[in-house]
């Protein structure tokens, strides 16, 4: 389970990632529990939310796993290793949030906050991928080892930006996401998780980076999330009023 707070306009919300536990005070605070993989108590005073996401299993072999890429994931990867793109797992909150936010800020997406992801201690985890010293892309997840769950929190990369080739980008990208996975499943990790699915958009972006996350085997899977009756109003409110928060 991974318990954290983050800000919401004016208010704070505790966050809960893949387990769901019941206390008579969610009828009156700002809470939401996400992702739900397991239920401790039966949801009460919340209201319940369907959304989807792309898993892959991480319990076959990683032969097996590489075999479901398709075969230009797996071209590209190639090439993007030929062309010295490295990519590594270290921990550099300051390095990744910096990143993040030069990307957000071209895509005009909330930034990422310092508070709110220390407050997710080890269950925060970046990765990078590089050429010749210049970052080329980065990707944050949320990790449970207990469930052996790990799921793609943020992503960011130089596409957006003139002086990179941006299917050098692409490919690393991709190169990037293989590796992440390689990781998570030695490290004992049984579930990933892309990180959403934007269903039915007719978006060509959003279907472009649905692609992508299907072109590494995964499927389709919905998500059960919950929020409080006092969060859901706020949040409906959001919706109407602020496309970021959709």
């Amino acid at each position: 389970m991974i318990r954290f707070t983050k800000k919401f306009y004016f208010w704070k919300v505790q966050d809960t990632w893949f387990v769901y536990q019941y206390r008579f005070s969610h009828a009156f605070t700002l809470a939401q529990f996400s992702f739900v993989k397991k239920h401790e108590h039966t949801p009460r005073f919340c209201v319940k939310d369907i959304s989807h996401t792309v898993e892959l299993s991480l319990e076959p072999g990683m032969e097996s796993i590489i075999a479901g890429f398709r075969n230009t994931v797996k071209q590209e990867v190639r090439k993007a290793e030929q062309e010295q793109v490295t990519c590594s797992f270290r921990e550099d909150t300051d390095r990744f949030i910096e990143f993040f936010n030069d990307f957000a800020a071209l895509k005009k997406l909330y930034p990422a906050k310092k508070d709110m992801i220390r407050s997710m201690g080890a269950h925060f985890q970046t990765s990078f991928a590089e050429i010749d010293g210049e970052m080329l892309v980065a990707h944050s997840y949320l990790v449970d080892p207990e469930l052996g769950i790990c799921r793609l929190f943020q992503s960011a990369s130089r596409r957006l930006d003139e002086r990179f080739d941006r299917k050098l980008i692409g490919r690393a990208n991709k190169l990037l996401t293989a590796k992440d996975i390689q990781h998570f499943k030695e490290k004992g990790f049984k579930l990933m998780d892309f990180g959403g699915y934007a269903e039915n958009t007719s978006d060509k972006g959003l279907q472009g980076i649905n692609d992508f996350k299907l072109s590494f085997g995964g499927h389709k899977a919905e998500c059960i999330n919950y929020y409080t009756w006092p969060y859901a109003v706020l949040r409906k409110l959001s919706l109407l009023l602020d496309r970021r928060y959709r």
